[in-house]
């Protein structure tokens, strides 16, 4: 008889349930295709005593988002938290700008990471950074122990479910997702400044899909809001891989964002989308234009879902990530 096949076990930190690095770790688990990693998905907010006692009887910890363990309270003081973990045995994740660089970062610009931090980094095992342009900064930076693994998507939850209207009798809808209430968020996503005066278009009319707090929608819910929409849109200072566009895209949306993050990764421009600056009259001009040619906006929608699914599936994007999760498995 051979020997019996090990099965490795992965322990997944989130910050709690329901949000972002939620929606990643399900994507994963869901789609594992390795026999030998067993997953189980745990939150601070929720499970910390879990996390505590019963970390060490796992192969891997995977923190999803850097800052679930290391401090950043201090620009340059930057400290470990959840300090029991093995660091010899932690990975965690790069999925943003906002978490290091000070709200600073713009589309064509931003800072360097703080040495301070890159040194943190470097104590680590391995980190996944979820954009090239992220990627880039921190290896132009110096930092040796990072992989790409881009985001994914459900497809089979988020799905066209209503054709792109192409009849000029009724009006173009524009989406964006996101707290329309929170003053940072709102500046950061630049709503109320380029997004909501779209509205003084003539047949154009803006929709916010869910936001935070009691603003918030369930997920299940998401795909019928995208469904609703004809075009989104992304104004954003900066993103890591928006998970929101990625949503939209897969609903079979077009796209419209200025150059941040991973919707440099996904836009073609002139097939599935184009970018925008961060200017509301070049914004204006290029929904007067799309507004106009509603074939068009049809036909971005149906090339954005067909990248999606060939390039940005969690069928597809989960080989990256496993990978990712397999290279740092000890032995």
């Amino acid at each position: 008889m051979g020997k019996p096949i090990k099965m490795n076990k992965v322990l997944i930190i989130l910050d709690k349930f329901d949000w972002s690095y939620d929606t990643i770790a399900k994507g994963i688990v869901k789609h594992n295709t390795c026999a030998m990693l067993s997953f189980d998905i745990v939150s601070i907010k929720d499970d910390f005593d879990y996390i505590e006692k019963n970390h060490m009887h796992y192969d891997l910890v995977f923190a999803m988002g850097w800052t679930l363990v290391i401090s950043k309270k201090k620009k340059e003081d930057f400290r470990d938290l959840l300090p029991f973990l093995d660091r010899g045995k932690l990975i965690t994740g790069i999925h943003s700008h906002r978490s290091w660089d000070g709200y600073l970062s713009l589309p064509e610009t931003g800072p360097p990471p703080p040495a301070a931090l890159l040194n943190q980094f470097s104590r680590l095992k391995q980190i996944n950074i979820i954009s090239r342009r992220l990627y880039r900064i921190f290896k132009d930076a110096g930092l040796q122990n990072i992989a790409l693994t881009q985001n994914g998507v459900d497809t089979d939850l988020f799905t066209p479910m209503r054709p792109i209207n192409t009849n000029r009798k009724s009006p173009l809808i524009l989406g964006f997702s996101g707290s329309t209430t929170l003053q940072k968020h709102d500046r950061l996503k630049g709503y109320s400044e380029f997004i909501l005066p779209l509205n003084e278009i003539p047949n154009v009319e803006v929709r916010a899909l869910g936001g935070r707090g009691e603003q918030q929608v369930k997920r299940e819910a998401m795909p019928k809001l995208y469904n609703q929409i004809d075009l989104y849109v992304c104004a954003s200072t900066s993103e890591g891989y928006s998970q929101s566009v990625l949503e939209a895209s897969s609903c079979g949306r077009g796209l419209i964002s200025t150059k941040v993050g991973g919707c440099e990764d996904l836009i073609i421009e002139n097939i599935n989308g184009y970018f925008i600056k961060r200017d509301l009259l070049d914004i204006k001009k290029r929904i007067i234009k799309l507004e106009a040619n509603r074939p068009l906006v049809k036909q971005l929608g149906e090339n954005n879902r067909e990248i999606v699914l060939t390039k940005y599936s969690w069928n597809i994007r989960v080989k990256e990530w496993l990978k990712f999760i397999e290279s740092n498995l000890p032995g």
